[in-house]
This record gives structure tokens, sequence and C-alpha cells, in this order.
């Protein structure tokens, strides 16, 4: 176990994958994946690679994402500690998920089950790889998402998003006298400051900006400004209803286009995926922890190929989308073990 998880994490860490520029580790990861000689592996026309194994009635889909936010970092692996872009979030995941299925196997018999690990493209992003599936009606028994948990967590849940592009428009006129027009700037930051009030509906909603640009480097008066916006939806809350709030909080001279939305999940801790992972945590020695997530990831999307849905994957949380991602060949054993489980008491029980 122990030595493929070295070599195809190192591999997948040495091979930068920023959203929309994942072929060269999806060659690398169907490469490796299939010399171990179990199951077939496949690259999808979006560019997933999937592991397939088994043919049986029963089907348990893996689905962990091998791209990453950008911002390429320093590669290494000291025998312990593994380092780079990716580490966590989340190749680290998908690393474990697919050498824990590979010895899950060893236990399975193909005529009876179906099991597919799937290295999603675009996860950061608008998620095509998830999508296609979605697309294509694919009806997996059960689905575990690979994203970062730490060993013992267990993710029921996760907050939706809308991603909002607001436009401000100005006047133009000279910097010289500012007070002679209005800066598309100034109204851009004015409608930041009242939509920062939409917390109010709900205090776990949060909203912050991504991008912004605007105005020229003359003196000239602004005239154009456009950002970024990501409002971030709890639980609980319509995500219609947000959207329906916005106008009420932008300036007479902003515009908002919807450019991505996704709802928010949460699923019982009694369904059987849910509970399979929680006996394979405790088989390994460490206590569950039932989680719901600030972010969001592919299971708000997959749920609706079923409710019979979990997420789960070693490494440190925080450490995610940071210059400090790291991963443990520990943890790495330790989530791949557990993995194996999960699928192992999920067959057994059902």
């Amino acid at each position: 176990m122990r030595n493929l998880l070295e070599e195809l994490m190192l591999e997948l860490l040495k091979a930068y994958s920023p959203t929309g520029m994942e072929s060269n580790a999806v060659r690398k990861y169907a490469d490796i994946v299939g010399s171990v000689g179990v199951g077939e592996v496949i690259i999808d026309e979006v560019g997933n690679a999937i592991l397939n194994y088994g043919s049986g009635s029963k089907w348990l889909l893996l689905a962990g994402h091998i791209d990453t936010v950008p911002g390429e970092l320093p590669v290494s692996f000291d025998g312990k500690i593994f380092r780079g872009r990716g580490a966590v979030d989340a190749k680290g995941p998908l690393v474990a998920m697919t050498v824990g299925a590979l010895e899950a196997f060893k236990y399975l018999k193909n005529e009876e089950v179906r099991v597919s690990v799937a290295a999603l493209v675009g996860e950061e992003g608008r998620s095509p790889g998830a999508r296609a599936l979605i697309k294509k009606g694919v009806k997996p028994s059960a689905i575990v998402i690979g994203e970062p948990s730490g060993c013992d967590g267990v993710v029921i849940g996760y907050r939706g998003s809308i991603k909002l592009r607001v436009k401000c428009y100005g006047s133009g006129g000279h910097s010289s006298n500012p007070e002679g027009g209005v800066s598309a700037i100034e109204e851009f930051m004015k409608s930041w400051l009242k939509m920062k009030e939409l917390s109010k509906i709900d205090r776990h909603l949060s909203i912050g900006i991504n991008y912004i640009y605007g105005g020229e480097p003359f003196s000239v008066i602004p005239r154009e400004c456009e950002g970024i916006v990501d409002v971030r939806i709890p639980i609980g809350l319509n995500i219609e209803e947000v959207k329906a709030e916005i106008n009420n909080y932008l300036s007479n001279h902003c515009t908002y286009e919807v450019i991505d939305e996704t709802p928010p999940i949460k699923v019982s801790i009694n369904l059987p995926i849910v509970r399979a992972l929680i006996r394979a945590i405790i088989k390994n020695g460490l206590k569950p922890s039932p989680a719901i997530k600030l972010g969001t990831s592919d299971m708000n999307l997959l749920a609706v190929l079923t409710n019979n849905i979990v997420s789960y994957g070693p490494g440190r949380p925080e450490l995610s989308h940071s210059n400090n991602e790291e991963i443990s060949i520990e943890e790495l054993e330790i989530g791949a073990k557990i993995y194996r489980d999960t699928i192992l008491e999920l067959f057994k029980h059902s």
C-alpha cells in the first residue's frame, strides 16, 4: 500500500493541474493506476479519469477531484511529509481513495458489486467533471466525495454559494473635480458595503469579493468597475430568497448577473454510506467527528444522483488553498484504510 501511495501522490503533485489544465495529471493518474492491472481505467469526454471495477447492481461511486486552485508550489517529500499544491485539496484524498479502493477489490466479487473511482476535473471552477456525470444520468447506489475532512471527519453537509458578476458605471469627467461626476468604483464600493448587510438574513450567510477591477490609469473619473462577489448560503436558507434580495442592495448605477450557483446540502447521519464510513473510522481506532463545512464541493451537485452520499478525506482542511499545503504519509495510509473499510462495510451491510 505505502509504495503505491508514495508513487501516486508524488507524481500527481509534480503534475501541476489548476482548473482547466488537468490533462497531464489525468494521464499520469490513468497510467499509474492502470499499471496496477485491477479494473479498467478510462478517460471520458470531459477529461475525467475513472477507475471501474465489477459489474454488479450495487454501485459505489468514489468521487475525488484532480484539479487545484492556481498557484504552483514547490513539490517535496522527505519520507514523512508531502508538500505541494493540492497535497490537501484534494490530491491527497484522491490518492488515498484510489489506493483504498484497490485494496478493497481484493475482498470483493466483481460479479456482485461495482465500484468506480473518479478523478474529476474542474471542481475548483464550475465542476464540468461532476456535471458530466449528472448529464449522463448515472445512478450509483452510494457516493463518497473525496475532500479533506481530517482522518476522523464525517462531512454530512456543505453551504451553498452564489457567484455574482457586479458591474457598475460612472459618468467619466476629469478626476480633478470628482464631485462633478459619478465614479464607477465608488458606486461598486457603496453597493458592496450595502450587500454585506445580506448577512442579516442569516448569521451563517457570508459574502466576499473574489476579484475587482475598474477605472483607467489617467485623470478620468472611473467609467466602469466590475467585480466577482461570492455569497455563501447556509443550510436551510432558500437560495432564491437570497437572489431576490440582492437588487435591494445595489446602487442605481450597478447591475448584476448570476454566473454560478450551488444549493446547500445536508444529509442524514443514518444513511447507509454514512454509517459505513463511521464504522470504518471506528474500526481504525478513531472517533468519528460529524461536520458541516463552510465551503461547497461536488457533493452539493452529485446529491441529485442519490441522497446516499457523504464526504471524507485525509488532510487538514484548514490548509486547503493555502501556500502551506502538506499531508503526511501516515495520514494517507489511515485515509486509504478507512476508504477500504468503508467500501467493505457498505457492501457487507447492503
